[in-house]
């Protein structure tokens, strides 16, 4: 009987390496890294698939409403905000309408490192606001308060 391994060249006990390769290190780390970088895009440049991220939203004050032709349709007069309204923002008007009322809340949203000029604007703007019914004469309330908006002519 021969004291030697049972194959040349390879000691009993050695068997395959079995780890992690080290490809799979490099893959994990490149998928981290993009992961963070959309994230820090999405933060700061309001831009991607996180753009919410970099979104500044601020409530608006509803001052009045006036009817339009359409009866699916009026339009609510909100005091701008001090710094104006830039082009890169959007203002969204949210209605929770039942039979007896219309509630009404206004917010401004845009990007966090917003930078425009600030313009001549008016103290007040119109916006449109899209009813899933005719108003008749509900009532609108402004969210923020509970108070009833008036009809400005």
């Amino acid at each position: 009987m021969s004291g030697g391994p049972i194959i040349p060249g390879l000691n009993e006990f050695d068997r395959p390496k079995r780890g992690f390769p080290r490809w799979a290190g490099f893959l994990i780390a490149v998928i981290l890294g993009a992961g963070v970088l959309v994230g820090v895009w999405g933060f700061t440049a309001g831009g991607g698939p996180l753009s919410s991220l970099g979104q500044v939203s601020e409530e608006l004050q509803p001052s009045g409403f006036r009817p339009t032709v359409d009866p699916d349709v009026f339009q609510v007069s909100v005091t701008s905000p001090q710094s104006g309204i830039c082009p890169d923002q959007s203002v969204a008007v949210t209605t929770l309408e039942s039979a007896s009322e219309v509630v009404v809340a206004v917010s401004v949203t845009g990007p966090r490192n917003s930078s425009c000029q600030q313009g001549a604007n008016s103290d007040s703007i119109w916006v449109d606001v899209v009813l899933k019914e005719a108003l008749d004469d509900r009532p609108i309330i402004r969210s923020i308060d509970g108070e009833q908006l008036l009809r400005i002519r």
